[in-house]
């Protein structure tokens, strides 16, 4: 997965694997974990919101089946 460097406290990057509808987190405590089946829609809208912890809060973290990769 390509991950993109982002703006936050918490997150340092985001990655999306559209054939699996896969979306990956890193955080900046170098843990990471990845959420399954995200629409590609929630990746982008995740690339562009302002607050990313907010938006992982809000939109990601519990709605989707979860996996700790690191």
């Amino acid at each position: 997965m390509n991950h993109h460097a982002v703006k936050s406290s918490r997150i340092a990057s985001i990655a999306y694997d559209k054939y699996n509808e896969t979306l990956e987190v890193r955080f900046r405590d170098h843990s990471a974990w990845q959420y399954q089946p995200v629409p590609v829609r929630i990746f982008n809208d995740f690339l562009n919101v302002v607050s990313k912890g907010r938006f992982y809060d809000g939109v990601v973290k519990g709605k989707f089946k979860e996996r700790k990769i690191a």
